[in-house]
This record gives C-alpha cells, structure tokens and sequence, in this order.
C-alpha cells in the first residue's frame, strides 16, 4: 500500500517562511555585521514584515485546498485576514520602537529578532485546526515577549513586569497543556475536525473529561486575551514594559488568541451544548465591567491602557459569544473590530511614545494637561484615538461597536449587549478625561522639557505611525464598507 504524504501549499507557507527567515537574517546581520547600524535593521525588518503582508494578501485561500501538513497549518481568509492584523500591528511596533529613545542604547538585532519570532508564534498559533500548533504557536510568542517585557535590563519595573509575566505566563500555559490532554484524552485526537465528528457520535455531555479540558483550555486563552478574572497580570506588565512592547502586546497576542478561540469554539459548538457558552457569556460581562470601573480610578496612562485593553477583550468575548448564533456577521465584526482597535490602540501609544521624546516619558495623566497649547497635533490625534476607543461616530470604533454588538441581539443576546453597551457609557469617562485635561487645563512650567530637541530619524518613524494610526481610525469610521466587506468575506472559517 502506498502512503502519500499530506499536501503542502507553499504559497501560504510563505509569509510564515518569510516572517521566521526574516528573524534570522536580522539576528545574523547583528552578531556579524562590523556596522550594526540601527536605522538599516529596523529597515530590513519593515522590509520582511512589509513582503510577508504583500505574500498573504497575493496568496489564494481555496476551499479543499487550505490544510497543509494534514491541517496542521491552515490558510483560509479567515487565516488571511488575521495574518494581515499581526504583521500590520508587528509593523505598527517597529516603528513605536525605532522611536523611542530608551530602546536606542540596546542591541537592536536582538530586539527586532524578537518581533520577528513573536510574530510568527502569532501566526502559525491562528493557522492551525491542531490544537499541539496552537500550543507551539504560543510559546513561540509567549516567550519572545517574555524577555521584550524586560528588554531594558537596567530598569526595574522592566525586570519585575518580565518576571510577572514569565511566572503568571506559564501557570496559564500549563492550564492550556492539561486541558489539551483531557479533551485528547476524550476523544482521541487533536485536530478539530476529528474532535467535532468524534463529538458529534459522542455528545460531550457523557464525558467529564472533555468539559473539564475546555474549561482549563479557556483558561489559557483567557489569560492570553487578557479576560477577567485571569487579567491581573496586565496593568503591571503593561506598566513596567518599554511603550513600544506594550503597544505590542495590546494587540498581536489578542488577535492570535482570539483566533485560536474562534477555530476551537466554531468546531465544537454545535456538540457543546450551553455550557462554554454560558461561562464566555459571563466572562464577558465581568471582563467589560471590571475593567472600565477599575479604569476611572487610574493616575498612569500606560495602566489606563491596560484597563482600557481588557475591557476591549471583553467587547470581543461579546463577538466570540455571538459567533454560535450571529454566523459571518459576529466573525466579521471581530475581524473588522480588531483591525480598527489595532490602529486606535497603537496609535495612543505612540503619543505616548512621541509625548517623551524631549525628556522622560510621560506617564501620569496629569503629565498631558495643556498638551493641545504646547503640541497641538499630538494632541488632536490623541483626541482622535479617545474618541474612537470609546466608540463614538465618526470613528471606526463606532462602527467596529455597532457590528459587534448587531451580531449580539441578531445572535438573541440582548441583555449582553445591554451590560455591553452601558460599559461603553462607563468608558467616557476616563477616555475623555483626558482630552478635558489636554484642552481644558494650561500647561504647568515644566512641560517645555517635553519639547524635543530636535527631528531625528526616530521622529520620521513616529510620525509615519502616528499618519498610518490616525487615517486608519477615521478611515475605518468615515468610510468603512470595503475593509466591512473584506472582513465578512474573510469571516468563513475551512476545515
């Protein structure tokens, strides 16, 4: 009897390939380069990431044809359009990185490598139907930002945020492993096409194995999206971190994770019965609702964000919620959402990032009084990603809410979308408290330090982020139908 391997399509292979031999190339350009300039590493890596989104936009998603390696790696629109997401917010972190001033004296090679691996970590954990990948892909990312959460080794809150997150990291990895093991355990397998028929002859409710493993797999994934009550690792990582690395991890590891999270609950869902369900819908109400109380109360702006992040995963736990009954619209709204969250969210972080450039970097709240009289652009651009992370018109925020919560109350959760929308409410405050101190309050004498001297390099890579973030954000809200329509088309998940 002859054996045929399992196909290979190496042009959706490409990007990964890319992406992997682009890390190496940047790392061995470091270690044996006698020049190491700076300025040509963070050129070669936008080159990798900049041909990897050119190879998966050009690469054909054709159903039958999707699965290589026996579904270990699979490339659908879906995988296309996630793909697109992490090399845009990688992108997006290259250039937060190439501007800020504390990461200048630090071995770039080493740094920018670290992007790369964290990159394809992300991608190969949201294209796979194998749930040993999706481990593999998180490791891969999990431990790449484990050392960039501490990348300035001299600064202790860098060390304390890189260790937090190392230990908490791999007591939800272990959560995920266990829980991979019991549902192998139960059903005999790790591909979810198989685990679904498996499933289907076996209804899930006669094993207590099976339930118990994808409670411990949601665990996992929940401490990776950042949901409650598995998010208390976030506002002191996100703190202690360089801003370029949280900008980072605000959003790559999110649309990995969530990615993971639609493959494994769109392929067992219909065996599932209510269960996971119910608990996503409760995770969901207290992700959101936690985290904007919490958020009010907030005096830095990097743990603001942190707050702000996880209630944003609580908006697409929402769209994660509704996929069982909301179809393509509730897939869609994630992927439309977590395209215009990544330009709002990396775009505050950059004015965080340029807001320093002078001097110290701002971090407290009180640090932006009077900024739209010192710095008016930066100021309005700030304006622009508060307003949209608030989800007020004529932002892509709105319309990134409006999609979300419409596959919600089509899907039959109303009440969700209720706590969902009056969390939304909550938020305007601490968004737009911020804009009042920009334009409400004069600046104190000291803000001149925050003035830089001076428009090096590192501010053409500011501004071409801060460009990019602002003309997606309004984009995204002014005329949002064909990146609407490309996100519904890539909302069909192939098995």
């Amino acid at each position: 009897m002859t054996v045929l391997p399992p196909p290979i399509h190496w042009d959706h292979l490409l990007p990964l390939i890319l992406v992997v031999g682009g890390a190496v190339l940047v790392l061995m350009w470091d270690a044996f380069s006698p020049s190491r300039e700076r300025s040509f590493l963070v050129t070669l890596t936008l080159a990798v990431l900049a041909a990897a989104l050119g190879a998966t936009l050009s690469a054909r998603a054709v159903p039958g044809e999707a699965a290589s390696f026996g579904g270990m790696y699979l490339f659908d629109g879906f995988t296309r359009f996630v793909f697109s997401l992490i090399l845009f917010s990688s992108f997006f972190a290259v250039l937060l990185a190439a501007a800020q001033r504390d990461l200048e004296g630090s071995p770039a090679g080493e740094y920018f490598g670290l992007i790369l691996f964290a990159t394809s970590g992300m991608m190969l954990m949201a294209a796979t139907r194998s749930l040993l990948m999706i481990f593999v892909g998180l490791e891969i990312f999990s431990l790449s930002l484990y050392v960039l959460a501490g990348y300035l080794r001299t600064q202790l809150e860098g060390n304390e945020a890189s260790l937090k997150y190392f230990l908490l990291g791999s007591f939800a990895s272990g959560f995920l492993l266990y829980g991979m093991a019991l549902i192998y355990g139960a059903t005999g397998s790790i591909d979810l096409i198989e685990i679904a028929q498996r499933l289907q002859a076996h209804p899930p409710s006669r094993s207590p194995a099976f339930l118990l493993g994808m409670g411990f797999v949601v665990v996992g994934l929940g401490f990776k999206v950042a949901a409650a009550p598995f998010y208390m690792w976030t506002p002191d990582v996100y703190e202690g971190s360089p801003t370029a690395v949280t900008a980072f991890m605000s959003v790559g590891p999110k649309v990995a994770a969530f990615a993971a999270f639609f493959r494994l609950l769109l392929s067992v869902s219909p065996q599932m019965g209510e269960g996971i369900p119910a608990v996503l819908w409760v995770m969901a109400a207290l992700t959101m609702t936690v985290a904007n109380v919490v958020a009010i109360w907030q005096s830095n702006v990097k743990r603001m964000l942190a707050y702000s992040s996880i209630a944003h995963a609580g908006y697409l736990l929402v769209a994660l919620v509704a996929a069982r009954g909301g179809g393509e619209l509730a897939t869609g709204g994630f992927l439309y959402y977590m395209l215009v969250y990544t330009c709002m969210n990396m775009g505050a972080f950059c004015v965080v990032v340029v807001a320093g450039a002078g001097g110290g970097e701002r971090t407290r709240i009180d640090d932006y009084a009077g900024l739209a009289y010192t710095r008016p652009a930066l100021a309005a651009a700030m304006a622009i990603f508060m307003i949209s992370l608030t989800g007020l018109p004529p932002t892509g925020g709105f319309v990134a809410k409006f999609y979300v919560f419409s596959a919600a109350v089509k899907a039959g959760y109303v009440w969700l979308t209720v706590i969902a929308v009056l969390n939304s409410v909550v938020s305007v405050y601490y968004y737009l408290r911020l804009v009042v101190l920009m334009y409400m309050r004069e600046p104190s004498e000291a803000e001149d330090r925050a003035v830089p001297q001076g428009r090096g390099r590192g501010w053409s890579y500011a501004l071409a982020a801060l460009v990019l973030a602002v003309a997606g954000t309004l984009n995204f809200g002014i005329f949002p139908s064909s990146f609407l329509e490309f996100a519904l088309r890539s909302s069909v998940l192939l098995n």
